[in-house]
């Protein structure tokens, strides 16, 4: 039983290690919802019909990679 414990704290303690949350400084909140903000446009254009599935997933990888790009200078 105790091993079981012990394990899922384990767990659980690198899950929230591995997850920082929210962004802190000015400049990571910028690009998280310029994040959301594409999400949201190729989500809408979806469910309108204006692009297909393939489409959609081909734009976000497209546009992950440009935000990216931004945020590493």
């Amino acid at each position: 039983m105790k091993r079981v414990t012990t394990l899922v704290l384990l767990l659980l303690g690198l899950i929230a290690v591995a997850n920082p949350g929210e962004p802190q400084t000015a400049e990571e909140k910028k690009l998280y919802h310029l994040k959301k903000a594409k999400y949201h446009e190729i989500q809408a254009k979806l469910q309108a019909g204006d692009i297909t599935l393939q489409q959609a997933q081909q734009l976000w990888q497209k546009e992950l990679k440009k935000l990216k790009k931004r945020e590493g200078k």
